[in-house]
């Protein structure tokens, strides 16, 4: 079956079950009856809702299908009802997408079934909730499910960034409303407690992130999808340019400043000259006044 809307394949699921194509529109697979009056989109059970009851990964606030109350959009677990939302990361962008989907909304990455994440006794540096792997062996993304927050090694960051920059630029995200700033805190490395440094990221992407120069880099929620948003769509470059820019003014300073010593040290010298010669000039009257 493909979608209405842009004509790609849509992915298989259950008879009656809404699915949400890469382009953003939801579709209701063909079922064998609905009855009279019915509306078409209702989900009394199964393991599909629809879409009106599935927000946005974009939203900045959505609403826990549990309990009812509003939560953050990048969240895994409702700070109210402590109910684990079983949302999908994205592997290309790395944003959370709602139960049910099954491409991100975000860049239209095919979604995959993740491993289950394990607690570890690193806390998130945020709001201390035991963060969590998706195994013991690679333990180069520590996520928290309560803030949505991710602490990424350097190895691992840089394997994100590469696909980023390989994968091609992503389409922009929704206007996003002003955000209030808040009092600047410094964090502390979930893996060995010290201070963690504070850095715009490629210093012209507008990202603050909080980075431990021996093990990694914390990113609030959010943050590493904009990163990666920066990257793929050619960010390094304007910071490639910029530290260029920045070597060749260092490089004139540099040249102005040596020109200006030399200049200093041959007055110097001069001045230097003259006296020793009004010196041996009295030196010499004083000799001959004799």
């Amino acid at each position: 079956m493909t979608c209405p809307g842009c004509g790609r394949e849509l992915p298989a699921a259950f008879p009656g079950a809404t699915v949400t194509c890469a382009c953003g529109r939801s579709v209701e697979l063909a079922r064998a009856s609905v009855a009279p009056g019915a509306d078409p989109l209702a989900r009394s059970s199964g393991p599909y809702r629809s879409a009106s009851a599935v927000a946005t990964p974009f939203e900045p606030t959505a609403t826990c299908p549990y309990c009812s109350n509003t939560i953050g959009a990048l969240v895994r677990i409702c700070p109210h009802c402590d109910v684990r939302l079983e949302s999908v990361r994205c592997d290309r962008c790395f944003s959370l997408q709602a139960p049910g989907a099954f491409a991100c909304m975000r860049c239209g990455e095919r979604l995959e079934l993740e491993p289950l994440l394990d607690a570890t006794d690193a806390p998130c540096p945020r709001c201390a909730t035991p963060l969590e792997v998706a195994s013991e062996a690679d333990a180069r993304m520590h996520e928290c499910p309560r803030c949505g927050g991710l602490f990424a090694s350097r190895d691992a960051l840089a394997d994100i960034l590469c696909r980023a920059e390989l994968g091609g630029a992503i389409a922009p995200p929704p206007p996003r409303s002003a955000k209030v700033l808040d009092e600047v805190t410094y964090l502390m490395c979930p893996m060995c407690h010290a201070m963690m440094n504070r850095a715009n990221f490629g210093k012209v992407s507008g990202v603050i992130v909080d980075v431990c120069s021996k093990h990694g880099t914390w990113f609030d929620a959010g943050e590493l999808t904009r990163v990666v948003e920066f990257v793929a769509g050619g960010g390094l470059e304007k910071t490639r340019a910029r530290e260029q820019q920045t070597l060749q003014e260092k490089k004139v300073e540099e040249k102005v400043r040596t020109a200006w010593n030399a200049e200093l040290a041959a007055s110097y010298s001069r001045h230097q000259a003259e006296e020793r010669l009004l010196f041996w000039r009295d030196f010499l009257a004083t000799i001959f006044r004799w």
